[in-house]
C-alpha cells in the first residue's frame, strides 16, 4: 500500500509522525469515523506514580514524598492505604 501524507488530513500529520503510517492505518481501520477520547498524559501515568509512591513509602519519608510529588500528607496517606488494600 502506498499511502502518502497528502492522503491524510493535515490536522493528523503529527499523529502519523509520532506513531507511524502503519499504526495510523490500523487506528483508521479500528476507529475510523468515530470519536475517540485520549486521556491527558497526567491521567495515564497516575497509576504508575501511585505504585511508585506506595513502593518507596517507609512510614518515615512522608515529608520527602509530599515535597517530591506536590501532595498533601493526607493525600499520600490515603494513596498508600488504598494501595495496601488493593494488593
Amino acid at each position: 500500500m502506498d499511502i502518502l501524507m497528502d492522503d491524510i488530513p493535515y490536522n493528523l500529520h503529527t499523529m502519523v509522525e509520532i506513531i507511524g503510517m502503519e499504526n495510523f492505518l490500523k487506528l483508521s481501520k479500528l476507529y475510523g469515523g468515530s470519536n475517540v477520547y485520549i486521556p491527558v498524559y497526567h491521567r495515564v501515568t497516575m497509576g504508575e506514580r501511585n505504585r511508585e509512591i506506595a513502593r518507596i513509602y517507609n512510614g518515615k519519608n512522608i515529608n520527602q514524598l509530599r515535597i517530591k510529588y506536590g501532595m498533601t500528607e493526607m493525600q499520600l496517606k490515603k494513596l498508600v492505604e488504598n494501595n495496601i488494600k488493593n494488593r
